[in-house]
């Protein structure tokens, strides 16, 4: 039975027996809220720590949020959880897409969707109100995500939404993700996963109904104020260039529409999303290559989207394979991939050919940068580590600039864009402002009122210095924890500054009045952080089953620590508040490793782990309702002694 905020239901899928079963949301919700939250609970009780990413065993998790289906507030996104074949090891891993697939799983009468076994051939799935269907999908194996989406739509009705793997995901390369109405795509290699358990696609109806809300009258409240703070991104800046957002907008199920998400038209009269990473991941070597802007960045991505292929994961390939060409180690001849000329249409075209079906050289880049790298060219390995070990790190985001994003990043089991965002958008802002540009609001002043309301002190606006940056990591995690859960866009939420406000600082009791809204339950502001921070800890449990064990696992790259920074993709000259209000350049600096684990220590003591391993302890999880999640870990001796 629906109630407030949830479609009341979770559907399980057996690939291998083809059976199909519903449990009640209420078993996870809302004590883990929805999103993250669910997904993480389900693999947590169901998913061995000793099972690979493509066992059969592993889940696959696509789950909504209670807001999911709202409208005017940007809550529809959905998020798929699951064992990663793209971390090395293997561990769990999420990754977040908008569009309007999630409100039609919503609309259909489920919050997640539970997919577990392996089928015999390739089958999809169809979901709807009615019935739910494993269906023949051989004549689709081979076929790019996007010819997918358009014969199911044309077999099942326009209506409906599909998100489906291309080639790349069907060869299990690592770096294969999923795409979904809308062009959005979830990473983390769960493309690679549904290749694995010869899951083609999933097609949902969406039913008539509708969200059911508690408090009408209070969410358009809450809404309207959403509305009169919220502002609009028309551009960005990278490598010293604004670069325009072109093209029409496309708006995500349920939002204003105020972010850079656009369809693109080429010149050859293809379409598609061009947006955020995808948007820029290629522009840097066709600018050098071409020496001008063109449509070639968007034709890299189109066909990355095609294909089933991660783009921030075919950067960090290019990036490496460019490296071992001025090395010497990588030449035309022997990869059978042209990266003498990196940056044209040539060059990616075949790139993206060879990996997505193991051709040839493309065997070894389909297994991820960090196993091509020990296969070719140790000596010459990125200095990538861990849990990080795929990513291309130097970008926005990184430490060695924004010394919170340190702990945020040595948490995670992959790059931690939303979290990092909520430190870079607003810097972003303040870096137009030193620069003068024309309406720029967001002062250094502005920035200290930020950094007290939504950071925990004025202190983690000043980049000076490691104090208070603990306090403004856990304040961040705890926030998107909770906003990853709900699920609220990342573009949107949350509302940390406001051109129309009359002090320009944001307002972060939105989420916790808009939640309180819909579902009925009266959180506030603290309460919903603290929803977050059991969320968070049920992660960091699962990923201490993992191997992720505390302290000596809470790591950046070693390079961070040795290479002083030269510049930043987002904010080239480096700039960032200092003390008493200074302008400072942060060129030159790196992780210092004493003052990080100083600043781990007191992050530690703030989230009631023991300081000395990093460990869990029985106390904080029995404290946040997770005596079943410590119980386990003291089974396991994964908690503090």
């Amino acid at each position: 039975m629906a109630t407030f905020g949830y479609a009341g239901k979770i559907l399980r899928v057996d690939l291998s027996s083809g059976s199909t079963t519903v449990t009640s949301t209420t078993d996870y919700a809302p004590r883990f809220l929805g999103g993250r939250g669910i997904a993480a609970k389900i693999y947590w009780d169901e998913v061995s720590p000793r099972i690979s990413a493509f066992d059969p065993e592993n889940r696959l998790v696509f789950a909504t949020g209670p807001l999911a289906g709202v409208p005017a507030i940007g809550g529809s996104r959905w998020q798929v959880c699951g064992k990663s074949p793209a971390i090395n090891p293997e561990q769990f891993s999420y990754c977040n897409l908008g569009g309007r697939w999630g409100s039609a799983l919503k609309f259909a009468g489920y919050d997640a969707l539970a997919v577990q076994g392996s089928a015999e051939k390739p089958v999809y799935l169809f979901v709807s109100e009615e019935a739910v269907e494993l269906r023949d999908a051989s004549a689709l194996w081979g076929k790019s995500t996007l010819q997918t989406r358009e014969i199911l739509k044309a077999e099942l009705g326009r209506s409906v939404s599909v998100v489906a793997i291309g080639p790349a995901g069907e060869n299990r390369a690592v770096m294969a993700n999923m795409l979904a109405d809308n062009d959005a795509s979830g990473s983390a290699g769960f493309g690679a996963v549904m290749g694995s358990k010869k899951l083609k696609a999933v097609a949902v109806k969406s039913g008539q109904r509708g969200t059911k809300i508690a408090h009408p009258e209070k969410l358009r409240e809450a809404a309207n104020r959403y509305r009169d703070l919220r502002r609009d991104f028309t551009s960005l800046m990278m490598w010293g260039r604004e670069w325009v957002v072109k093209g029409k907008k496309d708006i995500c199920y349920g939002c204003t529409g105020h972010c850079v998400r656009r369809i693109y038209e080429g010149e050859d009269g293809r379409k598609g999303k061009f947006a955020c990473q995808e948007e820029l991941f290629y522009q840097p070597w066709s600018w050098r290559y071409y020496g001008a802007q063109n449509d070639v960045p968007f034709y890299a991505a189109h066909l990355c989207n095609e294909n089933g292929l991660d783009t921030w994961a075919i950067e960090s390939l290019v990036t490496w394979m460019t490296r071992c060409y001025r090395a010497g180690i990588l030449t035309d001849q022997n990869t059978g991939i042209p990266i003498s000329k990196a940056g044209s249409l040539e060059f990616i075209e075949t790139l993206v050919q060879k990996v997505s079906r193991r051709e040839g050289f493309g065997d070894i880049l389909a297994q991820g940068v960090a196993k091509a790298a020990d296969l070719v060219a140790a000596q010459i390995r990125q200095p990538l580590t861990g849990h990080l070990s795929w990513v291309e790190l130097g970008e926005a985001y990184e430490p060695r600039i924004y010394i919170t994003t340190a702990l945020l990043y040595a948490m995670e089991p992959r790059t931690p864009i939303q979290q990092c965002h909520e430190i870079m958008f607003p810097m972003g802002r303040w870096v137009n402002w030193v620069r003068e540009i024309k309406g720029a609001y967001l002062s250094t002043n502005v920035l200290r009122g930020l950094a007290r309301r939504f950071w925990g002190s004025e202190m983690a606006a000043d980049f000076s210095t490691y104090e208070g940056k603990a306090l403004a990591a856990k304040a961040i995690q705890d926030r998107e924890y909770a906003k990853e859960s709900l699920i609220l866009c990342d573009w949107m939420w949350p509302i940390t500054d406001s051109e129309y406000s009359e002090d320009h600082v944001g307002d972060p009791t939105l989420e916790s009045r808009i939640y309180s809204a819909v579902v009925g339950n009266d959180v506030d502001e603290g309460g919903l952080y603290r929803m977050g921070e059991k969320v968070l800890n049920l992660q960091r449990a699962i990923l201490a089953r993992e191997g992720h064990r505390g302290r000596d696992f809470d790591i950046v790259p070693e390079s961070w620590y040795a290479t002083p920074l030269k510049s930043n993709a987002s904010n080239t000259d480096c700039l960032v508040p200092g003390r008493d209000g200074s302008i400072i350049s942060r060129k030159g600096a790196v992780v210092e490793k004493e003052r990080f684990e100083r600043m781990k220590d007191e992050y530690y003591q703030l989230r009631g782990w023991d300081v000395a391993t990093g460990l869990q302890t029985r106390a904080k999880l029995e404290e946040l309702g997770l005596k079943d999640i410590s119980q386990r870990l003291e089974q396991e001796g994964l908690l503090a002694k």
